[in-house]
């Protein structure tokens, strides 16, 4: 990070207006001094994790993992031979499926020499795609890059049919996308699509931002044949947008993982600046309860054990009316998560 852009995020953080007690701002720049010197955790770490807290010992900041600790820690608990097996989301919905753990239907892989959808007929030219998804006319239908991350290459869509041609509509309002439109700007991907059935969300998940999946992430460790929920925080995203990653402006809300309510509110491009409610739709967010909260944490633990020499893992969720289903799984999860929940690594690894 550029020299004027860390002083900036430093300067907006403690100009910020807190809900809670906090740390003199010398004794934030002599622990700042100390963790990057010593421990290699820099300042832009110190202000995601809202390091000014009163309520966190700095026995705690000492014991979190840098980024280079934190690379070897996942190399030894996740043997990168088997990190593909959850990192290719074809792969991992094959494992998924076939242990009958809950995670969106499978419909199909797009691949101009590999694609093949669930009844066993390819689906490698545009003419098979559009014969896949006539199946589906009145359905959403999320595509997936297979290798993809962050929300990247994500997109729902509604599959029409207007004049006996197979149209694809992202939102009401938009110009519909023909499939020979969306394998031209598409198929270029080396690792292909994957097809799967759009989940409906629990109402009041949906009800945070309606356009995006909101999901959780949980953070489990699988140690001495038995798994541990380390933390996690619920994701929601911003209006108008399909995914609720933070990376794409959704807002982070670490959960009290004994209760699975909403401990604290913010917007990671702005840390320090603590939230009650969703900055679009004005909906509370701090005290939310996420529904079905223990199904999840045990689901996590189940699904961690369904994979081959994993022992840490982020896994990402959606929690619908019947309860948590499978999202994707996580052998490198996002680093800066450990910031926002407070976890210090070498304490439970």
């Amino acid at each position: 990070m550029k020299i004027r852009n860390l002083t900036a995020e430093i300067s907006e953080y403690w100009s910020a207006p807190f809900l809670s007690p906090q740390i003199s701002i010398k004794r934030q720049l002599l622990e700042m001094v100390l963790l990057y010197f010593i421990r290699g955790i820099g300042p832009g770490y110190y202000v995601q994790a809202r390091w000014g807290r009163a309520e966190i010992p700095f026995s705690d900041k000492w014991q979190h993992v840098n980024r280079s600790e934190y690379r070897k820690l996942t190399s030894r608990m996740n043997p990168p031979v088997y990190q593909k097996a959850s990192q290719h989301k074809l792969i991992e919905k094959s494992v998924l499926s076939l242990q009958r753990l809950p995670t969106p239907k499978f419909i199909g892989f797009i691949h101009p020499i590999r694609g093949r959808c669930a009844d066993g007929l390819p689906v490698r030219e545009p003419e098979q795609l559009t014969r896949l998804l006539s199946q589906h006319i009145g359905e959403r239908i999320c595509f997936k890059l297979v290798e993809g991350w962050g929300g990247f290459g994500f997109a729902s869509y509604k599959i029409v049919s207007v004049r006996d041609s197979i149209q694809l509509v992202k939102k009401i309002g938009d110009t519909p996308l023909s499939v020979n439109d969306w394998w031209s700007q598409n198929i270029q991907s080396k690792s292909g699509f994957l097809l799967e059935a759009y989940l409906e969300q629990h109402h009041s998940m949906a009800n945070l931002n309606e356009s995006s999946l909101n999901t959780i992430r949980i953070w489990v460790v699988w140690k001495e044949n038995k798994w541990q929920i380390l933390g996690g925080y619920l994701r929601v995203g911003r209006k108008g947008s399909q995914v609720d990653n933070t990376s794409s402006g959704g807002i982070a809300c670490p959960v009290n993982i004994v209760t699975g309510k909403v401990c604290e509110v913010f917007d990671p491009a702005h840390a320090g600046h603590a939230l009650t409610a969703h900055p679009d739709s004005e909906v509370t967010l701090l005290g939310f309860q996420i529904p079905f909260w223990k199904e999840a944490m045990d689901l996590a633990g189940e699904a961690i054990a369904a994979f081959p020499h994993m022992h840490l893992a982020g896994l990402d969720m959606a929690i619908t009316a019947n309860g948590p289903s499978i999202i994707e799984l996580n052998t490198t999860a996002d680093y800066i998560g450990c910031a926002w929940i407070d976890l210090p690594l070498k304490k439970y690894t």
